[in-house]
């Protein structure tokens, strides 16, 4: 849950006490939105946040690239797809 009187700082703020908000971050697990004269200009988000935000938006894509060929015709034997889901990530390196 966002506490705004925390999470939400200034880029200014952010340029003196880089430091103690990256710890903040990290420690919270809660992105901190920063602001540049009133408004939204980036969020930093926990390295390992981003990454399971990346891996979930990575995932949610394959299932609709599946489900639109699906809805197409275009569907694999199920050897085939067996083998497709086993090298699953394989090739992202």
């Amino acid at each position: 849950m966002t506490r705004f009187s925390e999470d939400i700082r200034s880029v200014s703020e952010l340029k003196v006490r880089a430091a103690e908000i990256l710890e903040q971050v990290r420690r919270s697990r809660r992105p901190v939105l920063l602001t540049r004269r009133g408004r939204g200009v980036a969020v930093v988000v926990d390295l390992g946040v981003y990454e399971q935000l990346v891996d979930r938006a990575r995932f949610v894509e394959a299932v609709e690239s599946g489900a639109g060929a699906a809805a197409k015709g275009d569907l694999h034997a199920n050897d085939e797809a067996m083998a497709i889901l086993d090298s699953f990530g394989e090739r992202d390196a």
